[in-house]
């Protein structure tokens, strides 16, 4: 389905389950800011699809049902049930059962530093793998050809040593952050805190329960592949 189709009425879902209204839907003016939230997951890598879901459960006001998501964006289930779960797997989204819907609902983490971090550091985890693969292998190639006393030799090691050198310190850099937030007296804590506070009225705590999570075995999409909704 392509942007300039019209989405499927939200009111076709209600009643949901366990008698529960459905989602009214967002006003339009609202809607065409989904675009913002594209534009924002893209610049990362994402596809644009990730951005209008996230947005679309940040500016919904209530917990939303893949029904629903389908029903406001007019994408596809699988399209949704793909989408959402991956971007629980990047903690930019948590799910929950619903009892009294009997269904599971959803939620976007309103905090953008530990998506951005979580994304930087697979990022890199990824390009520094890469090359120093890269590096081994040609290191190889050019000792079987040439042998140990070739010049390129020492260079090439120093290569893959600075990979390891800078892999470790990236770790190390956002360890220590993950740490610091998760440390309610810690000054970087303490700073971020007051900033939230101040900025949009949130407790730190939300900031602090939503420290990147553990990485997924795959990045969940590449910015060139083609977008589901068509």
């Amino acid at each position: 389905m392509t942007d300039s189709q019209a989405p499927i009425d939200p009111s076709a879902l209600a009643p949901l389950e366990g008698g529960a209204l459905g989602f009214p839907g967002l006003e339009q003016e609202l809607k065409d800011e989904l675009a913002t939230f594209e534009s924002f997951f893209k610049t990362f890598g994402f596809k644009r699809i990730h951005g209008r879901v996230w947005g679309l459960l940040v500016l919904a006001g209530q917990p939303l049902s893949a029904k629903e998501v389908v029903a406001e964006l007019g994408i596809s289930q699988g399209a949704a049930s793909t989408t959402i779960n991956e971007l629980v797997e990047w903690g930019a989204v948590t799910s929950t059962f619903d009892p009294a819907r009997r269904c599971n609902v959803h939620e976007a983490v309103g905090n953008t530093l530990s998506i951005v971090a979580t994304v930087l550091r697979r990022r890199e985890q990824v390009a520094f793998d890469h090359f120093k693969t890269g590096a081994t292998r040609m290191l190889e190639i050019i000792r079987e050809r040439h042998g140990q006393s070739d010049p390129r030799v020492l260079t090439l090691r120093s290569i893959i040593a600075t990979c390891d050198l800078a892999d470790a310190v990236m770790k190390l850099v956002f360890t220590s952050v993950s740490n610091a937030l998760g440390d309610p007296q810690s000054l970087l804590s303490k700073a971020i805190g007051t900033a939230l506070k101040v900025g949009v009225g949130v407790p730190a705590r939300v900031l602090q329960s939503a420290i990147p999570r553990a990485l997924p075995q795959e990045p969940p999409l590449d910015a060139d592949e083609e977008d589901p909704r068509g």
